[in-house]
């Protein structure tokens, strides 16, 4: 079973403050939860020593000197971020696979498509990948595990709709039950996804790579040196984009599917 966390960079309908809402997760083989949590864990005895409460890594909160972090130097809080970027940089295929989705302000009608098209995407390459593995002789399944949101309802239905109808590339057999939702602060693997998530923002948002380029090498692709299958961006079809990702085009007259 592979547990797959989700969270997101952005929000959906605050278009007037970013051109890219980002969705990302690390899909984590179960018998590796225990190992990354005890990873996560020493980080955090490195850089709060003697603290037995757990201390969130929240990337936003790290870079931005918020909560815990207010009183640390550049210099920590960047150790900090570089460290836990090593965790999933150093997880190793297959134990951790990372899926990041953006999508442009070019490609949104709605802030409910932006949300459903960025899920269904993220979802299919998920979907995607345990299919391969199924060929390979690995028949695992997926759960989705994603942080307690006011948009937890939403998520809920738009799952059940895929359940039910498919997605634009097929069923997603592979994903089970219904999506379940915890605080990021009592589990160190959706701190993980939000790592993943703000690497996806800085990136397309702020065209800093500097956190993508850490954790790219365990992001979906076919085979060890084949294409990067996990990293996509929805835009519309004359916004010219150039990033490294894979491009899911929308026609520019409605901005939706085609």
């Amino acid at each position: 079973m592979y547990l797959f966390y989700l969270d997101e960079s952005g929000d959906p309908a605050a278009w007037d403050i970013h051109d890219n809402f980002v969705l990302a997760g690390v899909a984590i083989h179960e018998g590796q939860v225990r190992r990354l949590t005890q990873e996560v864990d020493a980080v955090q005895q490195r850089f709060f020593p003697g603290f037995r409460v757990p201390v969130e890594l929240h990337a936003e909160h790290i870079r931005n000197r918020r909560h815990r972090f207010r009183q640390m130097s550049p210099d920590v809080r960047s150790a900090i971020l570089d460290s836990g970027y090593k965790v999933i940089s150093d997880a190793g295929f297959p134990n951790l696979i990372a899926f990041i989705t953006a999508i442009h302000v070019s490609a949104v009608a709605t802030p409910a498509q932006a949300l459903k098209d960025s899920l269904e995407i993220t979802c299919q390459n998920f979907n995607s990948f345990l299919v391969r593995q199924f060929g390979k002789g690995y028949k695992d399944k997926g759960l989705l595990i994603m942080d307690t949101s006011g948009r937890a309802s939403r998520i809920r239905e738009l799952m059940a709709q895929f359940d039910r109808e498919g997605t634009r590339l097929g069923y997603l057999g592979n994903i089970v039950d219904v999506p379940y939702f915890a605080d990021s602060k009592h589990t160190r693997m959706l701190q993980l996804a939000d790592l993943l998530a703000y690497a996806g923002g800085r990136y397309f948002n702020a065209g800093d790579s500097t956190y993508l380029d850490m954790v790219l090498n365990r992001v979906d692709r076919l085979g060890p040196r084949g294409k990067t299958v996990g990293l996509t961006h929805i835009v519309s079809g004359d916004s010219g984009c150039e990033c490294i990702a894979g491009h899911w085009e929308y026609p520019v007259e409605n901005g939706s599917a085609p």
